[in-house]
């Protein structure tokens, strides 16, 4: 269950991709590059809590960010450099980086406390399960699960000529590949609610409502399977599927 350090920076693979913790779990591993790494037996429940605490207000610090930014792309035609610049320069420090751990050792300290209410409720949190007022909203209501669907081709489409052109650059390889992906996240998620009028948290409600009809839907399934082998494709790595 560790997407957190990721989430907290907006990722595009969780933020727009969630669809259930082992899909998560192999998603931030792939998206996060490994910082040296703490001994697990040395953090305490109580240091877990605190860096839980660290990820929900970098997530909440660069949610308020998102929004700006999508408004802005709304308004305006910006390149992929300008949009990266604007992420680079608002984007929050990692809190994992900070204590020196790695997505790894933080799954296993998820998982030594995942037993602690406190824990478990900040796992819920950062995850970004919609509130229950914003699955009620009538605007979400209105979702289909066919728009649902239409968006998820449309964020394909979207998403790949978008890695297709950021693999063209001859200084890709100069780039933070988390800001990189933070910054996809903002231009399909405005170009989303420019053809929708939709926003990305009110299809993540619509997901939620709809989530025992989609985990049979193969038409669905197999769209995300799509996104996330384009997203491997930018990152330059594989989305195991099982």
């Amino acid at each position: 269950l560790a997407a957190g350090s990721a989430v907290a920076v907006g990722a595009l693979a969780y933020l727009l991709l969630k669809r259930d913790a082992k899909e998560e779990q192999a998603g931030a591993r792939d998206l996060l590059e490994a910082a040296p790494s703490q001994s697990v037996d040395k953090i305490t429940k109580e240091q877990v809590q605190q860096i839980l605490q660290e990820i929900i207000k970098s997530q909440e610090q660069m949610k308020g960010y998102m929004k700006e930014l999508t408004k802005e792309l709304l308004s305006k035609s910006l390149t992929f450099e300008q949009t990266y610049q604007r992420v680079k320069e608002v984007q929050p420090a990692d809190p994992l980086e900070k204590h020196g751990l790695s997505m790894v050792s933080f799954d296993q300290l998820l998982d030594k406390h995942q037993g602690d209410p406190a824990v478990r409720e900040s796992i819920a949190k950062i995850m970004g399960a919609p509130s229950p007022n914003s699955c009620c909203s009538e605007k979400v209501q209105a979702i289909t699960v066919k728009t649902i669907i239409d968006v998820h081709n449309f964020m394909l489409d979207k998403l790949d000529a978008l890695v297709q052109d950021f693999l063209a650059l001859p200084n890709k390889n100069t780039y933070d590949m988390k800001t990189v992906t933070i910054a996809a996240q903002a231009i399909v998620g405005s170009k989303i609610e420019d053809s929708f009028g939709i926003t990305s948290e009110d299809i993540e409600s619509a997901v939620l409502m709809y989530h025992t009809m989609l985990a049979t839907n193969q038409e669905f399934a197999a769209i995300n399977i799509k996104i996330q082998q384009t997203m491997g494709k930018l990152m330059g790595t594989s989305f195991a599927m099982s």
